[in-house]
């Protein structure tokens, strides 16, 4: 057996059954799992599916805002929650998609995203929060830059007109 399956091995002993073990940005998550009650009724579980949805979209949102602290406003921020939250919304979307189904109703993933693998999901939402707030600072500094061309343009003119 070689070191890095003893490691494997090790993981797999300290993950409670039930859980799933992920590492995004060198942080590793733990996310227990929990199948919804046998009773709950097709309704609920098409409900839970748009909860964990909105969640979804909510720690995204979350994971922008702490980019922005981090990298606009220089501040520590929280990766860590939106990152674990997520996850766990993930993790729950695979399981009710299936059970939705099995009982019934109709449910499908929605869009190339939530049809990948769950820690490659979340590890793309994370590298797009830092695109997006990149994307703001271009924006900003263009932005800058056009006032900055438009004073000198304004400047020049009054030069030439009072010259």
């Amino acid at each position: 057996m070689t070191h890095d399956n003893e490691d494997d091995s090790q993981d797999s002993l300290l993950t409670p059954s039930g859980s799933l073990k992920f590492s995004i940005k060198k942080n590793d998550y733990l996310v227990r799992i929990m199948r919804p009650s046998g009773s709950a009724s097709l309704h609920e579980l098409q409900r839970s599916l748009q909860r964990n949805r909105d969640m979804l979209n909510e720690s995204f949102e979350e994971m922008v805002e702490a980019c922005r602290d981090e990298i606009i406003k220089k501040k520590g921020s929280d990766h860590i929650s939106p990152t674990q939250n997520a996850l766990v919304a993930r993790a729950n979307i695979d399981l009710l998609i299936p059970l939705i189904n099995v009982r019934g109703g109709v449910a499908s993933y929605k869009g190339k995203l939530e049809a990948m693998p769950i820690e490659k999901h979340v590890d793309k939402l994370r590298n797009k929060a830092v695109s997006k707030i990149e994307d703001e600072i271009t924006s900003m500094r263009k932005g800058s830059f056009l006032i900055i061309i438009l004073v000198l343009i304004i400047a020049t003119f009054f030069l030439y007109l009072f010259a």
